[in-house]
């Protein structure tokens, strides 16, 4: 074999070795960065190569240690074959260069040329081919990783080995589970990424964070305040009963004795139809519902759970002295999770929210922040010390307000209009324009959309 063609050779092979050390590092990174959800998934669908993925997933270590083998194999013969090839071309160039300068000169310049290709060819490029393209890349080297594995089972088993008791040593338990935990936090944050880069809409992110938040939410943030009640006596006659229906529009309204302390349940208006065409045959007993209790401090995945047993809709949320604190409904869990469902709640924050202009509105008191926040897409400060607008402004001032009072919170400026009993009416919004808030004409617009012009409830 010639010269010339034994330097040819040899740079042949410095191109295969550089492919492998490539092909080894994207393996390993691919392997390791793959959903085994998605290969799963793949699997059910008849997938051969995603079989094969499989099997390679539930023996990872000994595959990792396979790319890790492949890798130091191809960077030792990439450094003993490579630098003499690379240098053997400089000779003739170099060749009016004393010897010792010669190849001082030739070392460092094919010790860096081998360097590069090995870093960027070798190692970086494969590296974010592997990351980027984890499913892709993992199908596409399984069959290779697999022969590879036979061809060297020994050698790779040893190694595993080895690399197992070395963890073992610094109290680490070495573990073939592909699978990585996240925290809340983590998984809210991979959920913004995926939306950001397109595999979610805006629409399925939201949904996906209201679900992280419907069970830290508990049910006095949710329900309907006492104060905004509507019940009946357990004294009312069938024409009594039809004109509440017809006067609240609820489809369900409780039930008490001498106080709302006192309830007895609740009655439906499905349940009380068919007595229309026979009143002398109702009897209340006969329409109501026995009540569901639930705890103001319940966490709303556990009321949703105790209704879902119960197979009941309406619950009575209590404080911690058996007092009534207010009403929850399925509806009003079911908001939390996917927004406001167009219903009689729904009808009640209308009309408790009244638009003078795009930056001035007129609120009910009794207006829950939560609604208020998310018709007007704002973020006043909810907290389990209050529920409603009323409430925060108390908590804001610190004392008992009077009509004509203003309290301020970023940008939003409250003036108390009417007061009664110590407790706040209505308020009156303006929602100044600040600087980078051009996006807020947008809002405004969506959320118009929703309220209306219908006047506050009483």
């Amino acid at each position: 074999m010639t010269s010339a063609t034994a330097i040819t050779v040899k740079l042949l092979a410095v191109v295969l070795l550089v492919a492998a050390n490539g092909f080894f590092v994207a393996a390993e990174f691919a392997l390791v960065g793959v959903r085994s959800s998605r290969i799963e998934t793949l699997v059910a669908q008849g997938s051969r190569s995603a079989k094969r993925l499989m099997e390679l997933l539930q023996n990872l270590n000994a595959y990792l240690s396979a790319c890790q083998l492949g890798i130091t194999l191809a960077s030792l013969a990439l450094g003993w074959i490579g630098e003499p090839a690379v240098a053997a071309l400089l000779a003739q160039p170099l060749s009016g260069l004393s010897e010792t300068l010669r190849h001082g000169i030739a070392f460092a310049i094919a010790f860096s040329i081998i360097t590069s290709l090995h870093i960027v060819i070798g190692e970086q490029a494969p590296k974010l081919m592997g990351l980027a393209m984890a499913e892709r890349v993992a199908l596409a080297v399984a069959l290779p990783m697999q022969l590879f594995y036979r061809i060297f089972s020994l050698p790779i088993r040893a190694l595993d080995w080895a690399s197992a008791r070395a963890v073992g040593l610094v109290g680490i338990k070495a573990t073939a589970e592909h699978a990585s935990t996240y925290t809340e936090e983590e998984l809210r944050k991979l959920i913004d990424i995926s939306r950001e880069s397109g595999h979610l809409r805006a629409e399925e992110r939201r949904l996906i964070h209201r679900v992280f938040e419907f069970s830290d939410t508990v049910v006095r943030e949710a329900m309907v305040p006492r104060t905004e009640m509507a019940a009946i006596p357990n004294t009312c006659n069938l024409e009594q009963i039809t004109k509440a229906f017809d006067q609240h529009r609820y489809s369900r309204l409780p039930v008490y004795r001498e106080s709302f302390d006192d309830v007895c349940g609740f009655i439906h208006s499905k349940d009380v139809m068919p007595y229309l065409l026979h009143p002398e045959k109702f009897k209340l007993e006969d329409v109501l519902q026995p009540p569901l209790y639930v705890v103001d401090t319940a966490r709303l995945e556990h009321v949703l759970r105790q209704m879902q047993q119960a197979k009941m809709h309406f619950g009575f949320v209590v404080d911690e002295h058996g007092g009534l604190e207010g009403i929850i409904t399925l509806e009003d869990l079911l908001e939390e999770i996917v927004g406001d469902i167009s219903d009689e709640h729904d009808e009640e924050v209308n009309e408790q929210i009244t638009e003078i202009d795009k930056h001035t509105f007129v609120l009910d008191g009794g207006l829950a922040v939560r609604d208020l926040n998310r018709r007007l897409k704002l973020s006043v400060p909810e907290s389990e010390g209050y529920t409603t607008i009323g409430g925060f402004l108390m908590t804001e001032a610190g004392h008992v307000l009077k009509p004509g009072e203003v309290v301020q919170h970023d940008g939003l400026v409250f003036k108390v209009e009417r007061v009664e009993k110590r407790r706040v009416m209505r308020v009156k919004l303006e929602i100044q324009q600040t600087d980078g808030e051009g996006e807020i004409e947008d809002e405004l617009d969506r959320a118009r959309s929703s309220t209306g012009n219908t006047g506050l409830a009483r």
